[in-house]
Formats: C-alpha cells, sequence, structure tokens
C-alpha cells in the first residue's frame, strides 16, 4: 500500500470511527474477573467502559459515564458491590441497573427503574473479551470457525494471565498489526532472540477466515520442548506457535503452554496504544519461568517497537514508495490483511 495508508491523519480518523466504533475488539481476558464485582475500566477509541461481572456471573460492558452529567464513574480495576459517580453520588449495581439519585429520585417526570447504563455487546472467545461499540456487527464466533478448529488442542481458555504491560508506540497501527502477522523479519529484527525458536525459513502461512487470519512458525525439530504441554496437542502441533489476528486490534501467537498477545488501538495516525500480555496454561508456573517467558517477550517487543519507529519515519520521506511482498508463507498475511480493511471500509467509501 502507499505510504499515505499509514501516515494520512484524516484515513487514521476514518480507521476509527469505521473500524474500532463497527467491529470487535478485544478489551482483555476473562481470567481478570473471576468473581462478582471483580471488574476493569478501558478507554476505547474515546469511549469510557467498564468490563465487568455481574450477579449472574456473566461478563458485560457498560457505558463508564454517569447518566446524570456524564462525569466517568470508575476508574481502574477492582471488586465492586456497586459504582457510585464520585461527581453526585448517582449510584448503580454491578449490573448497570440505576440504584440512587440523591434528592431528585422522587420527581416525577424521572422513572429510577427504568434508569441503566448502556450495555454494549460483548462476545467471549477463546478466554478473551470482545466488544462491539455498534452493537450491530454480526456475531464473532462464527467469523472464527476456523481459528477455532485450529486452537481447539490448546485449550486457551484455560490459561491465565500473569504477565501484563502498556504502553505507546511510535508507529502507525496497521504497521504493528502486519509486523506481528508476518514472519519475514523474524530471522532479522529477532537474531538474538526468536531467530533460533521460530526461524522464518519454517514459516508457513494458512488460509484466512472470515474474521481471521495467521500462519504457523515452526520450530527447528532439534529445539527441545518449553513448557507444559496440554495432553490433548498432536505432535505436530508441539512443534509450532499458531500467529493469529482477529482485526482490526488483536493479534496473538499460542503455543503448547502460553499464548501472548497485544490489543491495539490508535492513538493518532503515528502513535498506536499497546497492551500485551500473556497467559499461562499452567497457573503453579514457577516465578523464574514466568520471568524467563515475559523477558523473552518484552525483549522481542521492544526490538520491533525500535524497527517500527523507524518505518513510520521511513514512511513519511518523500522518497517512501510502494514494492512488492515476499511469498506467502512470509508476508501472505500483510496481503490477508488489506483484504480485510477493502472488505470492511469499502461500505463507507
Amino acid at each position: 500500500m502507499p505510504p499515505a495508508f499509514y501516515t494520512a491523519p484524516e484515513f487514521c480518523e476514518f480507521e476509527k470511527s469505521t473500524l474500532f466504533r463497527e467491529q470487535w475488539i478485544c478489551l482483555g481476558r476473562v481470567d481478570q474477573i473471576p468473581e462478582r464485582g471483580d471488574y476493569f475500566t478501558v478507554d476505547l477509541v474515546g469511549e469510557p467502559l467498564i468490563v465487568v461481572r455481574g450477579q449472574d456471573e456473566q461478563i458485560r460492558i457498560l457505558a463508564n459515564v454517569c447518566r446524570h452529567r456524564g462525569s466517568l464513574i470508575a476508574e481502574g480495576a477492582g471488586k465492586a458491590r456497586n459504582f457510585v459517580c464520585p461527581y453526585h453520588a448517582w449510584s448503580y449495581d454491578i449490573d448497570g441497573h440505576l440504584m440512587r439519585a440523591p434528592l431528585i429520585s422522587e420527581r416525577p417526570d424521572f422513572d429510577l427503574k427504568n434508569c441503566r447504563l448502556p450495555r454494549f455487546a460483548c462476545e467471549i472467545w477463546g478466554g478473551f473479551i470482545y466488544v462491539n461499540l455498534s452493537n450491530e456487527a454480526p456475531p464473532l464466533a462464527p467469523q472464527l470457525e476456523g481459528l477455532s478448529d485450529l486452537l481447539t488442542h490448546y485449550h486457551m481458555d484455560e490459561m491465565v494471565e500473569l504477565h501484563g504491560e502498556e504502553s505507546v508506540w511510535e508507529t502507525n497501527w496497521k504497521c504493528l498489526v502486519e509486523n506481528f502477522m508476518e514472519g519475514y523479519h523474524l530471522s532479522s529484527v529477532h537474531q538474538k532472540t526468536l531467530h533460533a525458536i521460530t526461524p522464518t525459513r519454517l514459516c508457513r502461512h494458512f488460509p484466512p477466515g472470515e474474521g481471521y487470519f495467521g500462519y504457523f512458525s515452526n520450530f527447528p525439530e532439534d529445539l527441545p520442548q518449553r513448557g507444559a504441554y496440554h495432553s490433548d496437542l498432536t505432535a505436530e502441533e508441539r512443534q509450532r506457535s499458531v500467529m493469529f489476528a482477529v482485526p482490526p486490534g488483536h493479534v496473538g501467537s499460542v503455543t503448547g503452554h502460553i499464548v501472548t498477545y497485544l490489543y491495539l488501538q490508535p492513538a493518532t495516525a503515528d502513535t498506536v496504544k499497546v497492551k500485551r500480555g500473556i497467559a499461562f496454561l499452567d497457573e503453579e508456573i514457577t516465578e523464574e519461568e514466568r520471568r524467563a517467558a515475559a523477558d523473552l517477550f518484552e525483549r522481542t517487543m521492544a526490538e520491533d517497537m525500535h524497527q517500527l519507529a523507524a518505518l513510520q519515519k521511513g514512511l513519511k520521506a518523500k522518497s517512501a514508495q510502494t514494492a512488492p511482498l515476499a511469498p506467502a508463507d512470509y508476508e501472505g498475511n500483510v496481503w490477508d490483511f488489506y483484504q480485510y480493511l477493502a472488505t470492511r471500509l469499502a461500505v463507507h467509501a
């Protein structure tokens, strides 16, 4: 694609409104809120949200905006019996129903019982929590059936997050999606971190589905087994990572014992908010093993962040131009991403 695809501010704003406000966006993991009242807050392209486990054990995504004067209600993460707006003390139960509006609840033109925080569509897939701000997107799970089949033996939904970080990278969000989802750079950018584990030459593209794309990042035959693998895994599945994208903003890599992932959302054309984490199959993993996995992941991410900052600067140069993609096994997912974007954005052209 031409450089302006990654650098034009007006196109970035178009993507925010047409992709991140209309498609399914991943916000976190189910295991972050295991009990009733557990919650975390997030801002998604300007929409403040509360992700909470309700009284019926179901996860809900509520607007984090008081129905009175629009103040934010909750911050951070925690456990709540109810949510109380810090401005005028309107209080809501954890399912979003208004419980109390001090001094004005008796107004004849105000129906407290029918006042509640707006709720957004929510789906759970593989232990991940997704939201749809428009409440109009087709169900997510059917769009991911092929990917679910590929990942079923890994039992990703049983994994528990034990590492999480958040930062802003100086690159366009699409550059980061493409980078995570192509193996062409593994043996060059990650010579000291990933080349010995998942070299470029062993990457194998698999056909995309309606709501996903990806590739297999295979291990050398002589690589020792890493971590505790689920007993359901075949010998072939033990010898690879499955690199997957649920666009626009979720990319991940699942191996036998862990899943690493990024949640992305554009800040500007030149910056992207990056939440990243690691969930482990074995909750009893030693602290040494957890730190080793986190260290490898963060060193790899630091290498990508440095390279992508340089890429963004280059894309803004007058001399920047388009070029051919590498064969499908190495950059086929870049093409898959283009096709996804073309399909979703064309309806707004």
